[in-house]
């Protein structure tokens, strides 16, 4: 994944992030938070240079849960290394593990997200990896995965295993 690929998505999604690089990926020191604060002090901050993207955080608009419609902004955290084998892993930063009540979404407890160093809840992708892996590799994008985890963010399957 390329810087160029990132920026192609500002259209959509204008506060995505590069969160970690191939030539080395940041960790948080002093918490998760302070880093994060101190890495982006705004979610448009633009880098460049470097190595590949390796991950990226964004924010998405989705759906309360619980069969609540209430909108909720959801911040992800996306690994973005196995694009085109598989559906990237998606945690979320915020809001925290205890306020979430989507069904599709794993508890904190079951998710341990390297870029934050910490568990994390994260996407329960269920019946979207079928599509994802019959998809042919050139459609396999970070955009078609963000428009995955948007409509799994705002529809329920009551059936899935998260929650």
């Amino acid at each position: 994944m390329s810087e160029a690929s990132i920026a192609r998505l500002r259209r959509e999604y204008p506060d995505i992030a590069v969160l970690a690089r191939a030539s080395g990926p940041a960790r948080p020191r002093g918490g998760f938070r302070a880093w994060l604060h101190r890495t982006f002090p705004n979610w448009s901050a633009r880098r460049t240079g470097g190595g590949p993207v390796l991950a990226v955080r964004v924010r998405v608009e989705g759906i309360r849960g619980m069969r609540s419609t209430a909108r909720c902004r959801y911040d992800l955290i996306v690994d973005t290394t196995n694009l085109t084998a598989l559906l990237p892993a998606v945690w979320i930063a915020a809001p925290p593990d205890h306020e979430i009540r989507h069904v599709n979404v794993w508890p904190a407890r079951n998710s341990f997200c390297r870029w934050s160093g910490r568990k994390l809840p994260s996407l329960c992708w269920h019946t979207y990896a079928r599509g994802w892996a019959e998809a042919p590799p050139h459609a396999r994008t970070l955009g078609a995965a963000l428009e995955y985890a948007k409509q799994l963010l705002n529809t329920e399957n009551h059936d899935s295993p998260a929650r």
